[in-house]
């Protein structure tokens, strides 16, 4: 006779099958919990992982747009030459205004759309402003990091390359009547491009380089319109503007943001671009996923952390 015998009497033995139960059903809850944290580690682990290789695809391609607007920028002309080339896109613009082109599509004879979003059969327009590889200028945003060449267009290579130049509107060369517009991506895996252009605001500065001369433009109006709402981007009598585009929300695309920027001089409304505050441009997706995969996890570690079944129960209690 045992002490669960003297203190049970008859119930001794469904005490232990009882006991014997639980401590089956412990161990196999521990199992799971055990198994569950294994797997949101996994997670956790390859999400970090996919997104810090996506970072460095991202630096990647920075450096290699920084480097194509280096080179677009290098001084290989003479000042007569740079001179030459922006009297001629200035004579464009001029015309422009006069005689508004249609804004970022072109038409075939039948009137349908004809999807040639490089303009490559407008041979002026393609000879203008052309540093090589149709990069006309540079756009740089210091406050976000962003430092793209502009192409000429707004094809797929000028844009998962850099920025575009939307055709039908001036020639970012600057002067009164004129409206450029310059357009990027957002959301590419791999590539920032405009992808932060949500975080400016009113009075922050960007700056085109064209033709060894640097123009600073001051934000001074932000919308969010319908894709074929072009009202704000057609030319304002007597003002200097560029507008900055990119589809928004990230991943819908539903409609397009406007970072309208009026020209102001140097240094006195705006910094010199070397002095004007600036980040690296690095992405903050990656830490938001993680972050998310984190807290998804915390659950299972919660759950874990429970003060666990005692197997024997409490001593001498009777059930």
């Amino acid at each position: 006779m045992d002490w669960d015998w003297i203190i049970e009497g008859e119930r001794a033995s469904e005490g232990r099958r009882m006991r014997r139960l639980r401590r089956i059903r412990a161990r196999h809850s521990r199992r799971v919990f055990r198994a569950l944290i294994a797997v949101t580690v996994v997670f956790c682990l390859a999400g970090v992982g996919t997104f810090a290789w996506l970072g460095v695809e991202q630096a990647g391609a920075a450096r290699r747009a920084a480097e194509s607007s280096a080179l677009a920028a290098k001084d290989d002309h003479s000042a007569e030459h740079y001179a030459r080339m922006v009297a001629k896109a200035r004579e464009y613009n001029r015309r422009l205004a006069a005689t508004p082109h249609v804004i970022g599509e072109t038409s075939g004879k039948d009137g349908t759309i004809d999807g040639d979003f490089g303009f490559k059969s407008d041979t002026e327009y393609q000879n203008l402003l052309d540093f090589g590889d149709g990069i006309m200028a540079t756009i740089e945003i210091p406050s976000i990091g962003v430092d793209l060449p502009v192409r000429h267009g707004a094809d797929a290579y000028a844009l998962e390359n850099g920025a575009g130049h939307l055709h039908g509107t001036s020639l970012p060369v600057g002067g009164q009547s004129t409206h450029s517009v310059i357009t990027g991506h957002t959301g590419v895996a791999d590539k920032a491009l405009f992808t932060r252009l949500t975080e400016l605001r009113k009075g922050d500065v960007f700056y085109v380089r064209v033709a060894a001369q640097t123009l600073a433009y001051k934000v001074e109006r932000i919308r969010k319109v319908d894709p074929d709402d072009l009202r704000d981007v057609r030319i304002r009598p007597g003002r200097d503007l560029v507008t900055l585009v990119t589809c928004t929300p990230i991943f819908l695309n539903t409609y397009r943001l406007l970072v309208t920027g009026e020209r102001v001089s140097m240094p006195d409304d705006a910094p010199y671009p070397e002095d004007a505050p600036r980040t690296t441009g690095r992405d903050a997706r990656p830490l938001l996923v993680s972050g998310v995969a984190l807290l998804a996890g915390m659950p299972v570690a919660v759950v874990e952390s429970r003060p666990r079944v005692r197997p024997y129960g409490r001593h001498g209690m009777k059930r």
